[in-house]
């Protein structure tokens, strides 16, 4: 507001300084000119008034090209400063979003916890996924050795030894290891996503669905099981392939979200 202010002030400066100048030029005429008789005067220029003149001219001229060019770099200013502008109410409006998804009472006057929660809640994914390539890992070792024991030996009874053949198949089907049946893997969508883990202090979820399958931050799921409603989450983080949301509600205390829940968009929202 006060650089448009200050360039229309200088806007308004042009035609007074216009004036000023045709007055001082008139009164110079008048004092240049010959009385002959009452009310008439004869004007007798010099070629010093000629310079004068012209000389005024072009300092008039200057000083309007640089109002001109003072308010063109004002104009461009106000119109940085508007995008700029612009630019942090669209961050304001992001983090109030945000902060509502978090449902926490009075978040906009603590926000230091809102980002220890946040911070807590990545740490755990990162240890939990460094946890999972840990147990993923012993898993092939512990199965590649069962797969040897099988082989080196003969005195095992036959049903035992297709029991645990049927299981390592079903194993290796699980860690997608080479030996497994290679089958059309259902992809997570938006209206099917899973729950990967609970943090039940942080009254957090961790789905398998994210940027990829267009989950974006406060969007509210429905979570299910065994084709009921069982509880409902809003998101607060999104990475590429996973997202964290905060559960708002519970349709049972006795039921609380567990491992293997099914997430649907919550259209209603």
């Amino acid at each position: 507001m006060r650089l448009a202010a200050i360039a229309a002030g200088l806007i308004a400066l042009l035609p007074a300084a216009w004036l000023e100048a045709q007055s001082s030029r008139s009164l110079t005429d008048s004092d240049s000119g010959i009385l002959l008789a009452q009310g008439v005067t004869i004007t007798v220029p010099t070629s010093e008034e000629n310079s004068s003149s012209d000389s005024g001219d072009e300092s008039l001229q200057e000083k309007v090209i640089l109002l001109r060019s003072s308010v063109k770099s004002l104009t461009d200013s106000l119109a940085i400063a508007n995008a700029e502008a612009e630019m942090f109410k669209r961050q304001s409006a992001d983090l109030a979003m945000k902060l509502e998804a978090l449902g926490v009472p009075g978040a906009e006057k603590d926000q230091s916890k809102v980002e220890q929660r946040l911070l807590s809640a990545v740490r755990d994914l990162r240890l939990l996924k460094q946890q999972n390539e840990n147990a993923v890992n012993q898993l092939v070792r512990l199965t590649e050795a069962v797969q040897v024991l099988l082989k080196s030996t003969e005195q095992i009874d036959p049903q035992i030894r297709m029991t645990v053949e049927t299981e390592l198949r079903k194993t290796n089907e699980v860690l997608g290891t080479p030996a497994a049946v290679k089958a059309s893997a259902v992809e997570a969508t938006l209206n099917d996503g899973m729950v990967l883990d609970v943090k039940e202090d942080l009254s957090l979820v961790v789905a398998n669905i994210g940027e990829k399958q267009g989950v974006k931050i406060g969007m509210p799921f429905q979570i299910w099981r065994d084709n009921k409603v069982i509880g409902e989450v809003r998101v607060i983080d999104v990475r590429d392939r996973i997202s964290g949301a905060i559960i708002q509600s519970l349709a049972s205390e006795k039921e609380p979200i567990k491992t293997g829940d099914r997430l649907k968009v919550d259209a209603r929202q």
